[in-house]
């Protein structure tokens, strides 16, 4: 029937299908047959044939509802996933719970779709095609969701061939087995982390407070939470969670504050957050032969890989094989350039060619999103270890699919599932000190003791904050640290005008666009396009008026980049947001700037985040960084508590 039937004609046909519906529950659906449906149903033999081809055809209509539930949960935006574990397990239960009333109808479609030729099996098929293409939105590994999908199915026909069926055995079946499913897709979890057992309550030994809400502080009160003898509050003084890395949607579009690109995720410390707290998300390589470097007005793979490096045309023969030696140093340790004080010391010394330096000099651009002066001015050590870690990981770039709200959801999960945090949003704190061997933070709304602080924030900001304090001397080294800003150029399409590539860089003008929807389509509206440009920013003017021509000529060469690439983009823009001075990192990791340790002498305070000491870059940094911090204290909760 088409989808324009007149309301009586379509309110008829539903009778007869909630007819056949019942009937179907009460005696099976092999034991019904169509003469049963018209005599419950009081219609004609005529009347029933022109509303159903069989009495198959209305068991299909299960199928289409169980389809246009999946069909509204892909449509989910992805800053509402709190997991994506509890995101998919949410579906699972609302297509359960569709049917769950009708054991009996359950299981005589189970049994159907197990005959050689099933009746009414297309619709069936359909269903299952839906359901593994919806998961492979979110989760985009065939094998894991082939496992998620057999558990469900296998799960409605155990469920359905047991003697006593009630509609909540089966979602609490579902639950069992899921749980199990999950645990497996997890390879280093064992099932043990899903018990169900009684949680034996400790008393607090130690309260904490975090000063800061990003993506370290919440990471930082994630681990900590996870230690019962530890409560403690999470001070935020903006309206959300995530600092930098904030997302937001608009007109379908999800867009992020901080670039949710993970370089090197197989040896990034995400993957150590993942194991060790628990997190559900998914992730998608960036198609490292869709990578392009533009110079001169000549185009080239970028030489991401061995592959790409053979076919790029920066380089000749010669100095191939010069920058592959260069890059097996690093990746075996022995490279010279770990021991100098910066690579501009390295490259002056080098024999290399101009090309291979010029290289050099771009990467440590690309990845420290810095230009290509400042680039000079990084330690040799700091990029050594870095490139030893990206040239040994198989996954150089990756997106986490949704965006980090899928992974601050998780982490903000943990804290208020805990019971012993809380989160004060819009609560910054004020002042600091010690009393009664406690120190004491004031905010505008309250006054509260805590045995330990953790500084979760920009350096600069926690200069400020200890200002006046017997703290004060020893922080101050750090104040004047730079932070790394660049442009940000974000355009959401309403189509795709071009597709050419997935990530291009203009040597020559020191910027790059991203495709982000090509590599993580779920921020996107269907058939739209995100383009993402970064400008890397000089930070030396004479005066403002200086600066703000820069920035207009910056503005200026990235859209002249959107429009040698993306021609048409101006007409198809359906969401535009520049930042023409976005903070990547809080200090520039450079010779002239110094990290804030962790602990500093003769402060009692921890400290974390992309401004401190920590493994990598950019996120990893404050990842890194917090997750030591909080190890920290929960080993000084061992002590007192004489473990």
């Amino acid at each position: 029937m088409g989808p324009f039937m007149r309301a009586t004609t379509r309110k008829k046909r539903e009778t007869v299908m909630e007819t056949a519906l019942l009937l179907f529950v009460e005696h099976g659906f092999e034991h019904v047959s169509v003469d049963d449906i018209i005599a419950r149903a009081n219609i004609s033999k005529g009347t029933f044939y022109h509303y159903f081809r069989s009495k198959e055809d209305i068991l299909d209509e299960i199928s289409g509802r169980q389809i246009r539930l999946i069909e509204e949960w892909v449509k989910q935006p992805p800053s509402k996933v709190t997991s994506l574990e509890s995101h998919i397990n949410r579906l699972f239960i609302d297509l359960a719970s569709n049917i769950g009333r009708y054991p009996k109808l359950v299981r005589s479609i189970m049994l159907l779709t197990l005959q050689p030729q099933p009746a009414g099996s297309p619709a069936r098929r359909q269903e299952q095609t839906a359901l593994a293409e919806g998961l492979l939105h979110w989760l985009p590994n065939a094998h894991k969701v082939q496992l998620l999908v057999t558990t469900y199915y296998g799960t409605l026909l155990t469920w359905s061939t047991q003697e006593e069926q009630a509609p909540h055995g089966l979602l609490a079946l579902l639950e069992h087995n899921m749980k199990w499913a999950w645990a497996g897709l997890r390879a280093e979890q064992s099932a043990e982390g899903w018990s169900a057992g009684t949680i034996v309550k400790e008393e607090p030994q130690m309260k904490v407070a975090i000063i800061g809400g990003g993506l370290a502080g919440l990471t930082a009160a994630a681990y900590l939470s996870e230690r019962p003898g530890i409560e403690g509050i999470l001070f935020e003084r903006s309206p959300q969670l995530g600092g930098r890395a904030f997302t937001y949607e608009k007109a379908g579009f999800t867009l992020n504050y901080g670039a949710h690109a993970i370089y090197g995720i197989d040896r990034h410390t995400i993957s150590n957050l993942e194991r060790e707290l628990g997190l559900s998300f998914s992730s998608k390589q960036v198609d490292k032969r869709r990578v392009m470097y533009a110079k001169h007005g000549m185009l080239t793979q970028a030489p991401l890989d061995f592959v790409n490096l053979v076919k790029t045309d920066l380089l000749n023969a010669m100095q191939k094989v010069r920058f592959v030696g260069e890059i097996t140093a690093i990746i075996a340790n022995i490279h010279q350039l770990k021991n100098y004080a910066t690579l501009g010391d390295y490259l002056a010394e080098s024999d290399a060619d101009e090309d291979v330096k010029e290289l050099w000099e771009h990467l440590v651009c690309s990845n420290f999103f810095i230009t290509p002066e400042e680039a000079r001015k990084v330690s040799g050590s700091v990029i050594s270890e870095y490139y030893h870690n990206l040239f040994l990981s198989s996954k150089p770039v990756n997106y986490v699919l949704g965006s980090w709200a899928v992974i601050t959801n998780q982490l903000k999960q943990k804290l208020t599932g805990s019971g012993r945090w809380e989160i004060a949003l819009q609560e910054g704190v004020e002042s600091i000190r010690y009393a009664d061997r406690k120190f004491i933070l004031q905010t505008k709304s309250r006054e509260a003791a805590f045995d330990r602080v953790i500084f979760a924030m920009p350096v600069q900001q926690v200069v400020k904050l200890l200002k006046g304090t017997a703290w004060e001397p020893f922080v101050a080294p750090y104040e004047n640290n730079t932070a790394t800003e660049v442009m940000v150029y974000d355009i959401g399409l309403e189509r795709v005008v071009a597709r050419p590539f997935s990530y291009i860089s203009d040597m020559d003008n020191k910027m790059f666009i991203t495709d982000v929807s090509a590599t993580d389509h779920t921020l996107v509206p269907e058939g739209g396009q995100l383009l993402q440009g970064i400008a890397y920013l000089s930070d030396d003017f004479d005066s403002e008026d200086a600066r703000r021509a820069y920035l207009d000529r910056k503005t200026e060469q990235m859209e002249r980049l959107f429009d040698t690439h993306y021609p048409g983009w101006r007409e198809a823009v359906a969401v535009k947001r520049v930042s023409k001075k976005a903070m990547v990192a809080s200090v520039k990791n450079i010779a002239s700037n110094e990290l804030l340790p962790n602990r500093v002498e003769n402060v009692p305070f921890y400290f974390c985040g992309d401004g401190c000491t920590g493994k990598g870059e950019l996120a990893e940094r404050a990842f890194s960084s917090a997750r030591h911090v909080a190890k920290l204290i929960m080993d000084d909760v061992k002590v007192t508590a004489g473990v």
